[in-house]
């Protein structure tokens, strides 16, 4: 093999190494964002859930 067919071997596995590193950190981070994208929307519709009251309950009871 000659130093220049060695350089270009080394060099191409260097940038895959990278590249790999890359997309697993940024699967990482879609992952993460993703989770607390969840969590908050659970969070939210726990938050904003109102109790209804015996009135409406009576009144949608009679509507079915």
């Amino acid at each position: 093999m000659l130093p220049t067919e060695i350089a270009y071997f080394t060099g191409n596995l260097f940038l895959a190494l990278v590249v790999l590193i890359k997309w697993k950190r940024r699967r990482d981070v879609i992952a993460a964002r993703l989770n607390r994208g969840l969590c908050g929307y659970v969070a939210t519709k726990k938050a904003f859930r109102r109790p209804v009251s015996e009135a409406a309950r009576a009144e949608s009871l009679q509507m079915v």
